[in-house]
């Protein structure tokens, strides 16, 4: 009868509920989630970067022209343009 118990208890300690097992897989989403925490706040500390330099008394030129020709996808009609040819593929 005591072994009974004693392996009832342990296997819940280990695969019940509570046990060992979801404590790992707590243990791993919690890391994950960490992980994920952190990529957000990098991404968050460069969109204020960004946003402080366009906001604000004066905007930088060459900020506001960067981010208009990223966002447009045109170039300046003072630039010059080369177009290089595409690389030869190994035959």
């Amino acid at each position: 009868m005591f072994l009974a118990l004693t392996y009832y208890f342990m296997w819940n300690a280990i695969h019940g509920k509570n046990g060992l097992e979801v404590q790992a897989q707590q243990r791993q989403q919690l890391q994950m989630t960490r992980e994920q925490e952190n990529a957000t706040d990098q991404q968050l500390r460069t969109w204020q970067t960004k946003v402080a330099a366009l906001s604000g008394q004066s905007i930088e030129p060459d900020m506001l022209d960067e981010e208009a020709r990223a966002v447009l996808n045109l170039a300046n009609p003072h630039d010059l343009v080369i177009e290089l040819p595409s690389p030869k593929s190994p035959k």
